[in-house]
Order: structure tokens, then C-alpha cells, then sequence
């Protein structure tokens, strides 16, 4: 392990049984990393667990809500404290509860984002019409792409500081990713995509249950084609990760 310290914001709601496989996971295959949990209101057992994991670790940042804050409010928040921990981390990650990390997981990440030359790296890439409706999620590293998501992210500690988190105008949740993408982009800082990443992702845990997503994510898209009205869409190629294994 050679990779720069990095802090990992995680958020957990109603998901204790994913988010026990999580940390399992998590535990078991990274290094020289902390991780700040922020639980949304859950009432499933999640905060006891979360609880006690936090008392017998000595990297963990754990905050409890009374309520849910979304996905991005609760983002945020973890970003707030990130960015007051002591002896804070220069890189920055986010990981969803439902992304079970692989071996070497995050060193490879890092090993992308050198090789690559870039900022901001992701494990997902999604292709973006000219309407700003996502098209599809890409699969084949020689397929153009918009964006990365935000669920697996690493970047430079440095890049929020100047430019924000996530737009809390699209909360709780829905085109926070490519809003990310868009301003990291006009700031200057490189994208790059890591399509061999190593996590395996059981998506939409919880929120592919939730009745109102589709209403969620209408609303998002009318706000997020209003704040980038006029901007043209460019897609991306990548093929530096090719000589990672």
C-alpha cells in the first residue's frame, strides 16, 4: 500500500443488513483510510450497530440523524465534516452502502487517477443526450461518456474546497452527479473513468424502493436543465486504464 490517506463518506438509511456486508467488505480490504458514516433517521437497528462498530475503531466519524437528510443533504454533511477533521485526509471518496469493495480496491483508484492525470475519478460512466436526460450507463471502455457517478468517487481533497459538494437545490436526490461532473470540468480539473474498478454494486437499495423516485427524478432534471440551459453536451473517450490489471 503506497496510496495517499483518504477519507470515505458513506450514508446509511433503514440498510443494516447491506451496510454490515459493507463494512465487512470495507474492513477487510482497504487501507489507510477513515471513514465518515452519516445515518439518515433509521430506526431498523442500523445506529446501534453503527454504534458500536464506531467504538471499537479508531477511524470512524459517526453521526446520527433524527431525520433524513437525502442523499445529498446527507452527502454534504459528510463533506462539512470532512472538512474539519484534524488531520483530514487530501483525497476525498464516496462510496454507496451498497458497493462492496474488492482487493486493492482503492490503490487502484489511485493508480487510475495517476495514470490518467486527472482530478476526479469514477467507477461508473453514463452517456447524456443534448436534453440532459442520461442515456444509458456505459459498459465498454471504448464507449464515448458524459459523466461519472458520484456512488465511488475519488478526487482531490482540494477540488470541493474550491468549488463546492453537491447542489443542495437537487436534494434528496437525482442529477447531483453530472451537476458535480459539469463544474469540476469548468473549474479546470480532469474526469477520468475506471471501468476495472473493483467493487461489485447492488444498486438501489434503497433508493430504487422509494415510491416517489420517478416524481424525484423528473423534478431534478427540470432544475438541472434549467441551471445548465445552453450548454453543450460533450462526451469523452478513455483508454489509460487499459495497462492497470
Amino acid at each position: 500500500m503506497n496510496h495517499p490517506s483518504t477519507a470515505i463518506v458513506v450514508l446509511n438509511y433503514n440498510g443494516i443488513d447491506v451496510t454490515k456486508k459493507f463494512f465487512s467488505h470495507l474492513y477487510e480490504h482497504t487501507e489507510n483510510f477513515h471513514v465518515i458514516i452519516i445515518d439518515n433517521g433509521s430506526d431498523d437497528g442500523s445506529v446501534e450497530y453503527l454504534s458500536d462498530l464506531s467504538s471499537n475503531k479508531d477511524n470512524i466519524t459517526l453521526v446520527c440523524n433524527d431525520s433524513n437528510l437525502g442523499v445529498i443533504g446527507g452527502r454534504n454533511q459528510g463533506f462539512n465534516i470532512y472538512q474539519s477533521l484534524a488531520d483530514r485526509p487530501s483525497y476525498l471518496s464516496y462510496l454507496d452502502n451498497d458497493q462492496f469493495v474488492q482487493s486493492g480496491w482503492l490503490q487502484h483508484h489511485h493508480d487510475v487517477l495517476e495514470q490518467s492525470n486527472a482530478d476526479v475519478v469514477g467507477v461508473e460512466a453514463w452517456l447524456m443526450s443534448n436534453s440532459f436526460l442520461p442515456m444509458r450507463q456505459c459498459k465498454r471502455p471504448t464507449e464515448p461518456w458524459t459523466y461519472v457517478g458520484c456512488g465511488g468517487m475519488l478526487m482531490k481533497g482540494e477540488i470541493p474546497m474550491k468549488i463546492g459538494m453537491f447542489d443542495e437545490q437537487f436534494n434528496p436526490c437525482y442529477f447531483e452527479d453530472p451537476d458535480l461532473c459539469f463544474r469540476v470540468l469548468d473549474a479546470g480539473y480532469k474526469l477520468c473513468w475506471n471501468y476495472k474498478a473493483r467493487l461489485i454494486h447492488i444498486p438501489h437499495q434503497t433508493l430504487g424502493k422509494n415510491p416517489k423516485r420517478m416524481e424525484l427524478f423528473k423534478r431534478s432534471h427540470e432544475k438541472f436543465r434549467n441551471k445548465w440551459r445552453g450548454k453543450k453536451v460533450r462526451p469523452m473517450r478513455q483508454h489509460s486504464v487499459d495497462a492497470l490489471k
